[in-house]
């Protein structure tokens, strides 16, 4: 195995940070998260940009990685000067765009395939078609990511050196890990039950729920060494749960949006086709249509599992027993 290959899937076994403790140095548990995100997307960046067939979960990895090196960058945006912040933020944005683009074409194939929906033969003709749609808009968005990074692997190299040597202490008065973590932490569950306890039939709002508990995520994964065990062992894989359902729901609200756009398209320009093409377009389209509701409950019968099992108010007087402490 390539040696860039074998430090990639490292990193994306690696969701907790070694090394860390709650009373790390806040500047050094800076420098320490910030490296290890950090190359953990030049990696798997490289590998996605230079062998995209052999492995999918390349591109799959490099989008994960840009949502935890973003992460990270949000959560220790005190110990970085404001130019070098923005920077970072727009870096790491514009690779985590070019790699979702990918990656959501990625998903789509597969469906296409592994999806449990009933496949007839006269689904056949619209399905091959899809797979041929899908190929090429995958092929475009290879060519968005090799545009993302320039200059490959010398820009990414800079930037990470940039942004790690830019490092410096805070002028907020934090000093240690944690006392970042439990305020930090307490704002992003509090986000999170009020996002989660409105209204979820519009999309919209069931998206926001999942970006907030991304970064409720993503910032335990660097918070974990200020907390006891349960914190990592059970209120984690609780909220990585939570995540999981609600990826489903945005791969089927995702493909539901390109392939009613499809069908308006080819109905208008290609309307002497549509009759072969649309028993399989449309038998996929039913398909995302009815499991996004399906994950959208599954998704409220968790969160009542959450709220009733104890979880979430276990989760927040672990903060505020570990708040307690650092002051």
């Amino acid at each position: 195995m390539h040696q860039t290959e074998q430090r990639a899937k490292r990193g994306a076994d690696g969701k907790w940070i070694a090394g860390l403790r709650a009373s790390t140095p806040i500047v050094d548990a800076a420098r320490r998260v910030l490296t290890i995100r950090l190359e953990v997307v030049r990696d798997y960046l490289g590998l996605a940009l230079r062998e995209p067939d052999k492995d999918v979960e390349y591109v799959h990895q490099l989008r994960v990685g840009t949502r935890r090196a973003g992460a990270a960058v949000e959560i220790f945006s005190c110990c970085l000067p404001e130019k070098v912040y923005k920077s970072a933020r727009k870096q790491l944005k514009r690779l985590r765009r070019a790699a979702g683009e990918a990656r959501d074409w990625d998903v789509f194939l597969m469906t296409l395939t592994q999806a449990p929906h009933k496949k007839t033969s006269r689904q056949q003709a619209g399905l091959d078609f899809l797979a041929g749609y899908a190929l090429a808009q995958r092929s475009i968005a290879q060519g968005h990511l090799e545009e993302a990074s320039p200059d490959d692997p010398f820009a990414f190299d800079r930037f990470l050196a940039d942004t790690i040597a830019a490092v410096e202490k805070p002028s907020n008065g934090v000093q240690t890990l944690s006392n970042l973590a439990s305020p930090m932490l307490s704002t992003l569950l509090s986000d999170l039950q009020e996002a989660a306890g409105a209204d979820l039939s519009a999309y919209s709002s069931l998206h926001r729920v999942r970006i907030l508990g991304k970064r409720l995520r993503y910032a335990m994964e660097v918070f974990a060494a200020c907390y006891p065990p349960p914190f990592r062992q059970k209120l984690y894989p609780t909220v990585e749960e939570m995540q999981d359902i609600l990826g489903r729901a945005n791969d089927s609200y995702v493909a539901s949006q390109r392939l009613e756009a499809l069908c308006a398209k080819i109905q208008a320009t290609r309307s002497g086709d549509w009759k072969r093409l649309q028993p399989g377009i449309q038998g996929l389209l039913q398909y995302h249509q009815q499991r996004l509701p399906e994950e959208r409950q599954r998704f409220l019968g968790w969160w009542r599992r959450w709220q009733r099992s104890g979880c979430a108010a276990a989760f927040g007087a672990m903060l505020r027993g570990a708040k307690a402490a650092a002051s």
